[in-house]
């Protein structure tokens, strides 16, 4: 839980960091070299807090970390290799604030990027770039957009605009490089997704130009790791209009170099459940319906990808028979290309082979016995709930006619309802080896077939004794001849 103090501080840390900077920076050696720059400057301008504190300081391409050094001598917490840590090769440093309490306020967790001005010049494929020294106007110029181009002087406080559009792109709502997006992009293409995510994080414009400038850019993703477009990817898929994103995504071709087995899905009709909306469309939709969980969102958007590869015709009616499996299977292979960690993808595939599971329950979800969704709880674990955002989603994203958006809520209540009669991970069985031994059996596979017996039972009538379990053991045995 989280303390009130920490509510009462929460935005407020970044704010005194940054006047704690200020104070030492213009009554130091520094005085007029230190600037706040990209993304903080930007968050201020819109009103809220800095975030990431970053800052570039002019001179010789040493400057940040002499800055970094000096900071942590003046503040008395510096340590050699750990507090600047240095990176000689690019010429940054990263430094915290250890110790430092500014009006109240412990900073001890601030972390501070600290880099020269700077010209970059990147060779094609290649994210390590040639640097070389540059004044304020060759570093901003290098940045990914207008409105992460802004400069905070830490001396005086005043705002440099050096782009002559940053204010103003804030202001309209406008994502656009400072340069020509085939420069910009081409030392970084990654700084394509990292525009449609700011496109749709704050609700702004992308113009036509920008447009054209990705889609022409698209194929230099193939240079990018693996790592970092899927944790690009997560920052879209969390984004307010996470559909919009994926669909920008598929206009500027990006998707084509991510998930290119969505090429397939674009204009695949379905069947009556769908009405006429493609595998594509019925895809965004229950994207837009899911709640924004990492899991249940990249569930959502890969949940019918299976429909790809299983479409068939039977008698004029289309089908997509066990695509919820292969569509497990096939998001297994996508999320371990993009360098997903194991229980991600274990949580996603889970939510994907079991989202037709309780779809036969009927509309107000009363379809379904006690038994059988005491064992999908179990079944589900910890990942029941977006299991069930998924499941709820999808439902909501059929044809008017088919559309079930009573099921999952009255599920919900159902689960509620049993939740001291299912099973709990860890629980233990009620009969155990011991209790087997005691009949007179021995070790060995007719074990594990007992207490899977004895497991269906407890989920059927979870007030069962353990006499009884027992006497159920008996009469199987019995009617097996063992």
């Amino acid at each position: 839980m989280i303390k009130l103090k920490q509510l009462l501080t929460e935005g407020l840390k970044e704010d005194a960091a940054l006047e704690y900077l200020g104070l030492i920076v213009k009554n130091g050696p520094f005085k007029g070299r230190v600037y706040l720059a990209g993304g903080a400057v930007r968050d201020m301008e819109l009103g809220g807090s800095p975030k990431d504190l970053d800052v570039v300081v002019t001179g010789d391409l040493n400057s940040g970390m002499e800055f970094a050094k000096w900071a942590t001598q003046h503040m008395g917490n510096y340590k050699e290799n750990s507090n600047p840590i240095l990176f000689p090769t690019f010429g940054t440093a990263k430094f915290t604030l250890q110790g430092i309490v500014h009006n109240g306020i412990d900073l001890s967790d601030i972390d501070i990027e600290s880099v020269a001005t700077r010209k970059e010049k990147y060779t094609q494929g290649s994210r390590k770039p040639e640097v070389s020294q540059g004044d304020l106007t060759d570093d901003v110029m290098r940045r990914d957009f207008t409105v992460n181009s802004l400069l905070k002087d830490l001396t005086n406080g005043e705002i440099l605009d050096l782009t002559g559009k940053g204010k103003e792109d804030i202001k309209n709502g406008i994502v656009r490089t400072p340069l020509n997006p085939d420069v910009i992009f081409s030392e970084d293409s990654l700084r394509i997704l990292r525009g449609i995510r700011f496109t749709m994080k704050y609700d702004w414009d992308l113009p036509m130009f920008m447009i054209k400038g990705m889609k022409r850019n698209a194929p230099q993703l193939k240079n990018i790791s693996q790592e970092r477009i899927r944790d690009e990817l997560n920052k879209i898929l969390l984004t307010g209009s996470p559909e919009r994103a994926i669909k920008l995504m598929r206009i500027t071709g990006l998707l084509d170099y991510v998930i290119p087995e969505f090429k397939a899905a674009y204009k695949m009709t379905q069947n009556k459940y769908h009405g006429k909306n493609t595998v594509w469309q019925h895809t965004l939709q229950v994207l837009k319906n899911t709640k924004p969980t990492l899991i249940s969102r990249i569930g959502s958007l890969l949940h019918d990808i299976g429909k790809t590869t299983t479409r068939t015709v039977v008698d004029g009616d289309v089908h997509f028979y066990s695509h919820e499996g292969v569509g497990s299977e096939m998001a297994r292979g996508i999320l371990e290309k993009l360098r997903y960690p194991n229980n991600i993808i274990d949580a996603v595939c889970l939510g994907i082979k079991n989202h037709m599971r309780i779809k036969q329950s009927g509309l107000e979800g009363d379809k379904i016995s006690d038994k059988a969704l005491r064992k999908f709880v179990v079944d589900m674990g910890e990942h029941l709930e977006d299991v069930l955002s998924i499941i709820d989603s999808d439902n909501r994203s059929h044809a008017p006619e088919y559309c079930m958006p009573n099921q999952v809520p009255n599920i919900i209540k159902r689960i509620e309802q049993l939740k001291n009669t299912i099973p709990t991970k860890g629980q233990k069985v009620p009969v155990t080896g011991e209790d087997l031994k005691v009949l007179g059996l021995k070790p060995g596979p007719l074990f594990k077939d007992l207490i899977d017996l004895v497991k269906d039972k407890q989920l059927e009538a979870p007030n069962t004794t353990k006499e009884q379990y027992l006497e159920l053991i008996k009469s199987h045995l019995k009617s097996k001849n063992i």
